[in-house]
């Protein structure tokens, strides 16, 4: 009897030490660098998500316009260019290549709402998708490195008031456009 015992020890443990976890959970600060109105931005935000069988996660995502951006709209009111602010939020999507090695890689797609801000009266909203490509640097088993270059596009944009004829000349088309970014992934997986 004892030897079985001790067998069952010994087979749990090496057992133990082979199966990796097949889930796990990250939260990761997001910086991205992209060009907004012919004008370099960078948004920042945080994203999180479940990993499933270390390849696939489920998660959601959040960025604001870190940078002050400007348009080439003057306000009548007050002869300025008013600031113009964009916050985003959604779904992410993200399948991971090779979660065991030191470098990987990952495929990811973020879909959300995003709303902007033109200065205190004007604003609008508009849908994004963001696909994006990573390559991942594994420092250890809980923090990872994250580097992406990804491409933003858009929906119309809707503006509000949209009766005011004097209201700004903002293209949707300035919103699109190419992404690098770095996140720094805490989580196990």
């Amino acid at each position: 009897m004892k030897i079985k015992i001790f067998f069952i020890l010994i087979l749990s443990f090496f057992a133990y030490r082979t199966i990796l976890p097949q889930q796990g959970a990250y939260i990761a600060p997001v910086f991205k660098f992209t060009n907004l109105n012919d004008q370099n931005a960078v948004f920042s935000g945080i994203k999180g998500g479940w990993i499933i069988n270390r390849t696939f996660v489920i998660g959601a995502a959040y960025y604001g316009l870190s940078t002050n951006i400007t348009q080439k709209w003057i306000d009548p009111s007050n002869n300025q260019s008013p600031l113009v602010k964009i916050t985003t939020g959604g779904l992410n999507f993200e399948y991971v290549f090779l979660s065991g090695s030191i470098i990987s890689g990952s495929a990811e797609f973020f879909m959300g709402g995003a709303g902007i801000n033109i200065g205190a009266i004007y604003g609008g909203d508009f849908l994004i998708w963001e696909p994006q490509l990573n390559a991942n640097i594994n420092l250890n088993e809980w923090f990872h490195i994250s580097l992406g270059l990804s491409y933003r596009t858009t929906s119309s944009l809707d503006y509000y008031p949209s009766n005011d004829p004097t209201g700004p000349d903002f293209s949707i088309k300035s919103l699109r456009g190419f992404t690098g970014s770095i996140s720094f992934i805490f989580g196990m997986y």
